[in-house]
């Protein structure tokens, strides 16, 4: 079977939008990404909002990003084992059984769950060669990339305007046609 990782955070859900929602629950101001929240806001203010926002239901009831669902089933039909590969705390404010609840709350399928901050070490200890990545951090796909090799789809989903910055790290990729349909929403933001 070919492996698939796939993130959860800016990848299933529409992160860091989510933690601005809820920054704007909170503060009454919208700010218009992480960075401007982490400039504009002492790191007091920053800390205690985004420690509110783990413990907060805001993150377990983001809605999936657009596609998600299609892809994870596209996957699945082609014989595809999951794996979500996270840096939430799993162990923390019961995030697991919250991740767990929101992954079948809104039907995405997966085969395992797994709580690293080094992701690219787990992949390489417990899964050997990934066939497929979908993750929203750079360094995280540089450090995989390393580790993992060149025969690998590799599928970085910030948005376009982050990725002409990036780019000469990692670009968009041609992928089979099958894959047109069902990442798009990924490819393309």
């Amino acid at each position: 079977m070919k492996k698939a990782i796939i993130d959860i955070d800016g990848v299933l859900n529409n992160y860091p939008d989510t933690q601005l929602d809820y920054f704007e629950f909170m503060t009454g101001v919208r700010y218009k990404n992480l960075m401007e929240a982490k400039n504009t806001l002492s790191y007091v203010q920053y800390r205690v909002l985004k420690q509110g926002y783990r413990e907060s239901t805001f993150k377990h009831s983001a809605k999936p990003s657009k596609g998600a669902k299609k892809l994870l089933k596209y996957l699945r039909d082609n014989n595809y084992l999951i794996y979500i590969i996270t840096a939430r705390e799993l162990f923390k404010y019961n995030q697991l059984e919250k991740t767990i609840l929101w992954l079948q709350n809104n039907n995405l399928v997966y085969d395992y769950i797994y709580c690293t901050q080094k992701k690219d070490f787990t992949i390489f200890e417990k899964f050997g060669h990934i066939d497929l990545v979908i993750e929203d951090n750079c360094d995280n796909l540089e450090k995989i990339k390393k580790i993992n090799g060149k025969n690998c789809i590799y599928i970085n989903t910030i948005r376009m305007t982050f990725l002409d910055i990036f780019g000469f790290r990692f670009q968009y990729v041609s992928l089979p046609a099958e894959f047109d349909e069902v990442s798009c929403h990924f490819l393309v933001a």
